[in-house]
């Protein structure tokens, strides 16, 4: 099983758990980004952060070979010892937590930060001594394949090209960027 088979299996079980947690209407309505879930809208009882970090980012995380980094709910940021994570709801702007990543990493001299809503992802570094984005991704592709193929049974199938990428891109042992980074 290749890491972009892994992903998709991720995207997989975080469709049954958001429709679990969501409904199935506003699940799918959260995937295709037309939907900002709200602590109403989370059958669960779950903050829709917390919803976010354990069935989005905790998943993802593992595979890209994090250790578990606490997140403080109020701020949606956690620290780890060589990177900052920072953690938005569904389909929420990332601009807010890249600032708050990048003060936590200049604050800690930490080299490296992840700002995330779960299908969106940026990947902040420490260049030349000044924390710069380096990659972004959009994994929301490969969980809207994922829906269609779940509502409709059947889909156009996403390149795995991107998911490899943002796996090797992103994951603990860095490789050489080709496509998506600006060094």
């Amino acid at each position: 099983m290749t890491d972009s088979d892994t992903l998709i299996r991720i995207t997989e079980e975080v469709l049954r758990e958001l429709d679990r947690s969501l409904g199935y209407r506003r699940s799918g309505a959260t995937i295709s980004g037309a939907c900002v879930p709200t602590y109403r809208d989370v059958r669960t009882g779950e903050d829709p952060l917390y919803l976010t970090s354990r069935a989005l980012v905790l998943p993802v995380m593992g595979i890209l070979g994090y250790d578990r980094i606490p997140l403080d709910l109020s701020t949606g940021t956690g620290r780890g010892s060589d990177t900052v994570l920072t953690v938005v709801s569904m389909n929420r702007s990332l601009s807010g937590a890249s600032e708050r990543a990048v003060g936590v990493m200049v604050e800690d001299s930490i080299p490296s930060g992840i700002v995330t809503d779960g299908f969106r992802w940026i990947l902040i570094e420490v260049f030349s001594g000044r924390p710069r984005i380096s990659c972004l991704s959009d994994l929301r592709p490969y969980y809207v394949e994922t829906l269609d193929r779940d509502r409709f049974k059947e889909s156009y199938s996403i390149d795995r090209e991107e998911a490899e990428l943002f796996i090797d891109q992103f994951s603990r042992l860095p490789t050489e960027c080709t496509k998506c980074c600006w060094r």
